[in-house]
């Protein structure tokens, strides 16, 4: 299984970087800082220099699935939202298809269930990631849409709740526990589910299992 990685280091793609080093999964690494080259291939990876707002297509050749773990910073601004968040995902959804891809997976969140009852502030967030989730599952890839809550960076506790809707108050969840979702699901192969989580007290693997 050959996997890309976009995103890789950001603040949640480093956590799934690591996680993938750790259970002996090669993998590519796009970034788009070379100083950070070295970092990931100290963790085996092959890393790829990429802009994601120009034309990135020629790094998924040859990848068999995609983890799309990028995302705009909550200060950048509408603007990034919207090639972050909307326009690279759709991007990469394209691509992954013109290179043969079979399984895309992409960190969204759980304000997209309901982007228009988001708070003013995030609403447009919420918006562009609704709409690029919207993108991928009709775009015939098996997919994989990984909508977590409020996300803090706390030691991951291993444990989740299922949630289906944005509405009601929610437990923060630790980015090291989305990160092990994604790795939960690779192994697993989850594919074509939206997935909805919070912090919960029940097992991943638990967790995710039920969904099969």
């Amino acid at each position: 299984m050959s996997i890309a990685l976009i995103g890789a280091t950001g603040r949640t793609g480093r956590l799934v970087a690591d996680k993938l080093h750790r259970a002996g999964i090669p993998f590519r690494a796009l970034l788009r800082n070379e100083a950070q080259r070295a970092h990931f291939e100290g963790l085996g990876a092959s890393p790829v220099m990429v802009d994601l707002t120009q034309d990135f297509c020629a790094a998924l050749e040859g990848v068999h699935t995609v983890i799309f773990a990028a995302g705009s910073a909550e200060s950048e601004g509408a603007e990034q939202e919207r090639q972050i968040d909307r326009d690279a995902i759709i991007k990469a959804v394209d691509c992954a298809k013109q290179y043969g891809a079979n399984r895309f997976i992409v960190v969204s969140a759980l304000l997209a269930y309901d982007p228009e009852r988001a708070p003013d502030a995030l609403r447009h967030y919420a918006q562009m990631k609704r709409a690029s989730d919207d993108y991928l599952i009709g775009s015939g890839l098996d997919y994989l849409v990984l909508r977590p809550g409020t996300l803090t960076m706390e030691p991951g506790t291993g444990t989740i709740e299922i949630v289906t809707d944005a509405q009601s108050a929610r437990a923060p969840v630790a980015r090291e526990d989305v990160a092990d979702v994604v790795l939960e699901a690779l192994k697993v192969g989850l594919v074509n589910k939206i997935v909805g989580f919070a912090g919960g007290g029940k097992p991943i693997s638990d967790a995710l299992a039920a969904l099969r």
